[in-house]
C-alpha cells in the first residue's frame, strides 16, 4: 500500500470511529471519506443481530489484511482487484434476511444481481464469485 493510501485509510477509519481529532468536523463540513460518507450508502442491520451495525470500514480492513491468504488470490494481484467482490458479498450478506441460508441458497440471485449492478468494466461474476463467497460467509458466520 503506498504512503497516501495507507493515510487516506487512516483517515478513513479515524473519521468513522470518531477518534481522530477533527473527525467529526470533517463529516460535518463534508471533507471526510469512507463509505457511507463520500459514497452516500449505508448498510443497515439486515441480517445481523438485533442491534449490531456492519462495520464496513472494519470489513475492508479484514479483508485488506487477509486477501492474500484466500486460495483464490494471484501472486501480484492488490487490493483493490478483489474488493469489489468483498464489498457486494458483506453488504449482501448484511442486507438479506436472518433466513438467507448458505451462499450456495443465494448464489444465483446474488449472480444475477451482481450483472445487473455492476458497472460498465467491472468484472464478470465469476471473476468475484470467490471474493464475494468469502465476506458473505463471514459475514453470515456473525449471525
Amino acid at each position: 500500500m503506498t504512503p497516501e493510501a495507507a493515510a487516506e485509510d487512516e483517515a478513513e477509519t479515524m473519521a468513522s470511529t470518531g477518534d481522530s481529532e477533527g473527525a467529526f468536523r470533517e463529516i460535518v463540513t463534508g471533507t471526510a471519506t469512507g463509505l457511507g460518507i463520500d459514497r452516500g450508502e449505508s448498510v443497515g442491520t439486515g441480517g445481523l443481530a438485533a442491534g449490531e451495525d456492519l462495520d464496513e470500514v472494519a470489513e475492508g480492513d479484514y479483508w485488506r489484511q487477509n486477501f492474500e491468504r484466500r486460495p483464490y488470490y494471484e501472486p501480484g494481484r492488490p487490493y483493490e482487484h478483489y474488493e469489489p467482490g468483498y464489498r457486494f458479498g458483506w453488504q449482501r450478506a448484511a442486507g438479506f434476511g436472518p433466513d438467507a441460508g448458505e451462499f450456495e441458497d443465494v448464489e444465483t440471485e446474488l449472480a444475477r444481481k451482481w450483472s445487473y449492478e455492476r458497472a460498465s468494466g467491472e468484472k464478470d461474476w465469476e471473476d468475484v464469485r470467490e471474493a464475494v463467497r468469502d465476506a458473505w460467509r463471514r459475514v453470515r458466520g456473525r449471525l
